[in-house]
C-alpha cells in the first residue's frame, strides 16, 4: 500500500457474485434513486451520461452488475486525470434484462456524476472501455494488468489501476464494451450551501461520533493511535471546561473514550458530547460494536469516519451500522480513499425507509456526507474530523460547505454531496467579508 494512504486490501463487495439460477426472460428495471447536489472547491463537477451493456449470471442483480463494470471508470478517471466519479451512486434508467441461456445480458442508460480537475478543458465527450462480461472479470484482469495499467492492491482489485490510456495498451474489441459519453456540466453542483447548523443544535447540545481505525497494524504509532490522540486532544481543547473519561477497551474497540464539555452558541453555554472510538477494522467488528454504536448513532449530529475505505467495504459496512432516527439530521465524513466513488446507496436509503418515501425520496433531507474523491492520508485524519467538529461548535459564525472544504487537504479532492435540499443559510456578509467567505484563512 503507498504510504499513509487509506486505500486497502479487499474486493470491494459490489463484485461479488452468486451462483447461476433461472432469470425472466425480459424484464426492465429503473433506479429509484434522484442525483444529488455535489459541492467542491478543487473540482468542476460533471455528469456523463451513457448507454453500455454487459453479460452476467442469470441470477445476479442488475443493479450488481452495472457496478461490477462500473467500478473500472474509477480506474480510467483517476488514472488518466486525477478525478473519480460517484460510480456507487449512479443513477440508472432504462434498464433491461434479457436471458441468454445461463447468463443474460443487461443494457442500460446511466448519469454519472464526475469531479474533474477545474484546470482540464472539458470534454464534449469521453470516451469508456469497460468489460464486457463481469463473470470473466478474473480473465480481464491477468490478461490486461500490465499492459493497461498495473494493479497496486492485488491483481483481483486490478480495477482500481485499469488505465485503457497506457502507453502500448491493446484492448481487444470482444473483451469490452465501448462507451461514448455526452459530457456536461453536472445540474446539481453547488456553490452557495450550508451545513443545516440550526438542525444540529436543535435539541441544544452537540453529540458526535469519531470513529478512527488501525492503518497499518496494532502499534502505538500507528496512525490510527496517533491521529486518535490528535483528535481527542484538540476536542478536549476546543472545549470549556473540556474532560476526558476512558472506557474499558473490548473485542471490537482497542480504546473507548469520551469528551465532555460546553462552547457557546446562542449565548449561552451548550453541552457537547464526543465519543472517540478506534477499531482494527470494520470487517473484523464483533456484536459489541453494535451495543456501544446503536445507542450513540441514534442521536449523534456528526458521524465522522476516519481510516481504510477498504475499497468500498468498510464504508459500506458502516453504512449499514448503527441506528436511524426519524427526521434526525447528520453530517457525515467517510474520511477513506475515493470513499465518494466506493460509498453505495443504504445511507440513503435507509433515512428514506425511515423518514418515508414522500418526506425524504432521496435520503439526504436529513443528511449531508463530506468525503474524498482520490486518496486520503493518514495524517491528516484528526485534521479532517476537527475541520467538521470546530465549524459545528462555531455555528454563531457559520461555514458554508466551500470554506469547509477549503480548509482541508487539496490532493484529496474532498467533497460534499447530498446539500441540494438544505435550507439553512445565514445573514448576509457586509460586502467588503464576502472575498474572504472561502479562503482558508477565513474557514479557520
Amino acid at each position: 500500500m503507498r504510504f499513509g494512504s487509506l486505500l486497502l486490501f479487499a474486493s470491494s463487495l459490489a463484485l461479488a457474485f452468486t451462483a447461476c439460477s433461472p432469470a425472466a426472460s425480459e424484464r426492465p428495471e429503473r433506479a429509484a434513486l434522484a442525483a444529488q447536489a455535489i459541492t467542491s472547491n478543487e473540482a468542476k463537477i460533471l455528469e456523463l451520461r451513457f448507454s453500455a451493456e454487459l453479460v452476467a449470471l442469470s441470477n445476479t442483480e442488475a443493479r450488481k452488475a452495472i457496478l461490477s463494470q462500473l467500478v473500472y471508470a474509477q480506474g480510467i478517471f483517476v488514472t488518466a486525470h486525477n478525478g473519480n466519479g460517484q460510480v456507487g451512486q449512479v443513477v440508472l434508467s432504462n434498464v433491461v434484462e434479457t436471458e441468454e441461456g445461463r447468463a443474460k445480458r443487461i443494457r442500460y442508460d446511466a448519469a454519472l456524476p464526475v469531479a474533474f480537475p477545474k484546470d482540464l478543458e472539458t470534454p464534449e465527450r469521453y470516451a469508456l472501455a469497460l468489460p464486457r462480461d463481469v463473470r470473466l472479470l478474473a480473465a480481464f484482469n491477468r490478461k490486461y494488468d500490465g499492459t493497461c495499467g498495473k494493479n497496486q492492491y492485488g491483481q483481483e482489485n486490478f480495477w482500481l489501476d485499469y488505465d485503457p490510456g497506457a502507453a502500448g495498451c491493446r484492448i481487444d474489441d470482444e473483451d469490452v464494451v465501448r462507451a461514448s459519453a455526452a459530457v456536461a456540466p453536472y445540474a446539481k453542483a453547488s456553490t452557495d450551501k450550508y451545513p443545516e447548523y440550526d438542525l444540529l443544535w436543535a435539541d441544544d447540545r452537540l453529540d458526535v461520533i469519531a470513529l478512527f481505525a488501525l492503518i497499518e497494524g496494532a502499534e502505538p504509532d500507528d496512525y490510527g493511535y496517533t491521529e486518535r490522540d490528535a483528535f481527542l486532544r484538540r476536542a478536549k481543547e476546543r472545549l470549556t471546561d473540556g474532560a476526558i473519561a476512558n472506557r474499558q477497551p473490548t473485542r471490537s474497540f482497542l480504546s473507548d473514550a469520551s469528551v465532555t464539555g460546553t462552547v457557546e452558541v446562542g449565548g449561552r453555554q451548550k453541552p457537547v458530547s464526543i465519543d472517540v472510538l478506534l477499531v482494527p477494522d470494520l470487517q473484523r467488528i464483533g456484536p459489541d460494536f453494535d451495543q456501544r454504536f446503536d445507542p450513540i448513532s441514534e442521536k449523534a449530529d456528526l458521524i465522522l469516519y476516519n481510516g481504510h475505505a477498504g475499497l468500498g467495504e468498510n464504508v459500506n459496512v458502516l453504512a449499514r451500522k448503527g441506528k436511524v432516527a426519524r427526521e434526525k439530521y447528520q453530517l457525515v465524513l467517510l474520511n477513506g480513499c475515493q470513499s465518494f466513488a466506493h460509498i453505495d446507496r443504504t445511507l440513503n436509503e435507509r433515512r428514506t425507509a425511515v423518514n418515508g418515501a414522500d418526506r425524504d425520496p432521496a435520503g439526504t433531507m436529513y443528511m449531508d456526507v463530506v468525503g474524498n474523491a482520490l486518496i486520503g492520508y493518514a495524517n491528516n485524519l484528526a485534521a479532517m474530523s476537527f475541520t467538521l467538529l470546530d465549524a459545528a461548535v462555531e455555528a454563531d459564525t457559520p461555514r458554508s460547505y466551500r470554506s469547509i472544504l477549503a480548509a482541508m487537504p487539496a490532493n484529496q479532492l474532498v467533497v460534499a454531496f447530498g446539500e441540494d435540499d438544505n435550507r439553512f443559510a445565514p445573514p448576509p456578509l457586509p460586502a467588503r467579508f464576502r472575498a474572504l467567505e472561502y479562503s482558508p484563512a477565513f474557514s479557520r
